[in-house]
C-alpha cells in the first residue's frame, strides 16, 4: 500500500478516478498515510458541488466546510436542494418523494429504478458514518445506491413532526437565510448557486434514516410551491447579502408533470428593492420555466418571468427551458415574452424545448445584435414548415452572418429539421448541427436543410 500511495500523483489521480465511492472511501481507511495522499483527490471529487437543504443540521454542515481551510476553498457551486418536510408526510406516496431521482435517471440516459432510490449522486458514503459530527464535512458526496429497503423503519411522527417545525422555524426567523449568507462569504472561489430538486443533499439521508421517511423533493402537490418560493427569496436575499462575486445562478428544480411557473419567480416589490445589491459578475441564468400559468396569473406570465430576468442587471448568458404545457403545447410563449426583454449585454442565448415562430425569435435575435454572439435552440418547435427555418437563417444572414447558431433536435410543423451532410459514406442528414460565422455559410444552410 505504501509503494502504491508512493507513486507521482497523476498516476494516483488515474487510479482513484477509476474507484467509486465505496472503493476510494475504503482505501482512505486504511491508514493515516493514506487518508493524507489521497486527500487532494477527495477535495477535488467531493467538495467542488457542495448539496445543502433548508434543515439546521445540512446548513450548519455547509457553514462548517465552508469554514473549512482546505475544503471550504475547494467549493465552486453551492446547490440548494428541494428536499423538505411537510406538515402531512403521504406515506403512500412513495415515487413523489423521490422525484428528483427519477428525474436525474432520465436526464442521465438510464431507465429511471423500479425499486425507488434514496440518493443517486449525493448519498454519503456508508463507510465514513461512523465519523464524528465535527468530522460531517470529510464526508462524500457521491455514494452507493440506497434502496427503499433504507427506510423500512416505521415512521417516526414525533422526529418527523420535530424536524417539520425546526424548518418552519429556521425559514420564517431567517436562520435559513443567515446560514446561507455565512457560507457564501466564507466559501472564497464560489462561482455558482443552483437551486434544484435533482440530488439529494447527505442531510436529507440522515433525517430519512432518523424518521423512517426522507423529506420529499417533489414539487407538484400544492403544498410545495409556497416552499418553492421560500427557497427562491432566501438564496437571492442570502447572495444579495453576501456579496459573493458568482458568475452563475440556475433555478432548474421542476417536476416530471410541471416546472416553476412565473408568479413564483417574480419578486415582491420589496424584494425587488432589495435584490438590487445582487453581485455584478453574476452575468449568467439558467431557468426552468413552465409555459402553463398559475390559476389567475395568465394574464401576467410573461410581466412575471421578464421581471424576474430584469433583475439581472448584467447579464450577458440566459439559458431558458420553456416546458411545453401538456394539455397545450403548442402554447406560444415567446411572443409575449420576447418583446418585453431588454438584455444590453446579451451575448448568448439558449433556448429549450419552447414552441414559437421564427418570426418572434428572429426579432429578439437582430434586436439584440449588437451583443449577440451565439444562439442555441434544442427542440424547439417551430409554426410552419422549412420555408420559416429558411426565412429565420436568411434574416440572420442580412443582420447578424457572425452570429453562430446550434440547432439540436428542432422541428418545422412538426417534423424533425435535418441539414444535409457530405461524408465519406455518401450523404447524410443530421438533426443536430451548426450554423454561422459568415454570410456564405447562412446561404449553404439555406439550401442544405430540410424537414423529415
Amino acid at each position: 500500500m505504501v509503494g502504491l500511495l508512493r507513486l507521482p500523483n497523476e498516476l494516483l489521480a488515474i487510479i482513484f478516478d477509476g474507484l467509486d465511492a465505496q472503493g476510494f472511501s475504503a482505501l482512505r481507511l486504511t491508514s493515516k498515510y493514506a487518508k493524507l495522499a489521497t486527500l487532494p483527490a477527495f477535495i477535488s471529487r467531493y467538495f467542488q458541488t457542495r448539496y445543502t437543504m433548508l434543515s439546521r443540521l445540512s446548513l450548519e454542515n455547509l457553514v462548517e466546510i465552508a469554514r473549512h481551510p482546505d475544503f471550504g476553498p475547494a467549493v465552486r457551486t453551492l446547490e440548494i436542494c428541494t428536499d423538505h418536510f411537510v406538515e402531512f408526510p403521504d406515506l403512500e406516496f412513495h415515487i413523489a418523494r423521490h422525484e428528483g431521482d427519477i428525474l436525474l435517471a432520465i436526464q442521465e440516459g438510464r431507465c429511471p429504478p423500479a425499486v425507488v432510490v434514496g440518493s443517486m449522486d449525493d448519498a454519503h458514503s456508508s463507510a465514513e458514518e461512523d465519523q464524528s459530527p465535527g468530522e460531517e464535512g470529510r464526508r462524500t458526496d457521491k455514494g452507493s445506491f440506497l434502496s427503499q429497503d433504507s427506510y423500512e423503519a416505521a415512521l417516526d411522527k414525533v422526529a418527523y413532526t420535530s424536524l417539520w417545525e425546526e424548518q418552519e422555524h429556521i425559514i420564517t426567523s431567517g436562520l435559513a437565510q443567515a446560514y446561507i449568507t455565512q457560507a457564501l462569504i466564507s466559501l472564497t472561489n464560489i462561482e455558482a448557486v443552483v437551486i434544484s430538486n435533482m440530488h439529494r443533499p447527505w442531510g436529507a439521508l440522515a433525517h430519512g434514516r432518523q424518521t423512517g421517511l426522507p423529506p420529499t423533493n417533489s414539487l407538484d402537490d400544492y403544498e410545495e410551491v409556497p416552499f418553492l418560493g421560500q427557497v427562491l427569496r432566501i438564496t437571492l436575499t442570502a447572495i444579495a447579502t453576501s456579496g459573493a462575486a458568482l458568475s452563475s445562478l440556475a433555478i432548474t428544480a421542476g417536476g416530471l408533470y410541471g416546472a416553476i411557473t412565473p408568479d413564483i419567480l417574480r419578486p415582491s416589490e420589496s424584494h425587488f428593492q432589495y435584490y438590487k445589491n445582487l453581485p455584478p459578475s453574476l452575468t449568467e441564468l439558467a431557468l426552468n420555466v413552465s409555459a402553463k400559468a398559475t390559476r389567475r396569473a395568465e394574464d401576467r406570465w410573461a410581466d412575471d418571468l421578464s421581471a424576474f430576468i430584469g433583475v439581472f442587471r448584467q447579464l450577458t448568458q440566459l439559458d431558458l427551458i420553456i416546458k411545453p404545457d401538456n394539455f397545450d403545447p403548442q402554447v406560444d410563449r415567446l411572443k409575449q415574452l420576447a418583446p418585453k426583454l431588454q438584455l444590453p449585454n446579451l451575448q448568448g442565448l439558449g433556448l429549450y424545448r419552447a414552441y414559437c415562430s421564427v418570426q418572434d425569435l428572429g426579432a429578439f435575435i437582430v434586436r439584440h445584435k449588437a451583443t449577440l454572439q451565439s444562439v442555441t435552440l434544442v427542440r424547439v418547435g417551430v409554426s410552419g414548415g422549412i420555408g420559416h427555418w429558411r426565412s429565420l437563417f436568411a434574416l440572420i444572414r442580412d443582420h447578424l452572418p457572425g452570429l453562430e447558431l446550434s440547432i439540436k433536435r428542432c422541428t418545422a410543423g412538426g417534423l424533425a429539421l435535418l441539414c444535409r451532410v457530405e461524408h465519406e459514406n455518401g450523404e447524410e442528414f443530421e438533426d443536430c448541427f451548426d450554423v454561422g460565422g459568415s454570410r456564405e455559410a447562412w446561404a449553404t444552410a439555406i439550401q442544405v436543410i430540410k424537414t423529415r
